[in-house]
């Protein structure tokens, strides 16, 4: 990308070339974003890592785990929340490589193992946060910023 940026810029200037840094930067963000995303399991909650929000489901809240008719994988709440899993969301790969269902094997064991467990009121809580991601959050912010001030100089220098 970096080299197609240099291209554009050798060709048209750099008043064309510019433009391909902010859709760097926006991709490499998404892509860091998508990247991070998984399911932990720590002790007795359950950790979704998605490219927006994580959140942390104790053990005792989950009424069970299952993958969907689309292939992803869904954590149902005994609210009658239903938390999807964007790390296994039934890719073309997931349909040959059956991840969404192993992922659905292991967590539905491990919530057997701690769905007995006595957990605290403060600890039984579904927290819900925004997902950081310091490369890709920085990368993002970064795109934000070259595009306002490319604008802002483009709007300048026309004449």
């Amino acid at each position: 990308m970096i080299a197609a940026v240099g291209k554009v810029t050798s060709v048209n200037g750099f008043r064309t070339g510019w433009q391909g840094v902010p859709v760097f930067l926006a991709l490499a963000g998404v892509i860091g974003k998508v990247a991070q995303c998984k399911v932990i399991l720590r002790g007795d909650i359950l950790v979704v890592v998605n490219p927006l929000r994580t959140y942390s489901v104790p053990a005792l809240a989950i009424q069970d785990v299952m993958v969907g008719d689309d292939g992803t994988l869904k954590v149902r709440l005994h609210a009658g929340r239903t938390i999807s899993v964007f790390a296994f969301g039934g890719s073309l790969i997931d349909h040959f490589s059956q991840t969404s269902d192993r992922a659905e094997r292991e967590v539905s064991s491990w919530l057997n193992l701690h769905s007995n467990e006595s957990v605290s009121g403060a600890d039984s809580i579904l927290r819900i946060n925004w997902t950081r991601s310091m490369g890709a959050d920085l990368s993002l912010a970064l795109c934000v910023v070259v595009s306002g001030a490319g604008a802002i100089w483009m709007a300048f220098s026309s004449g």
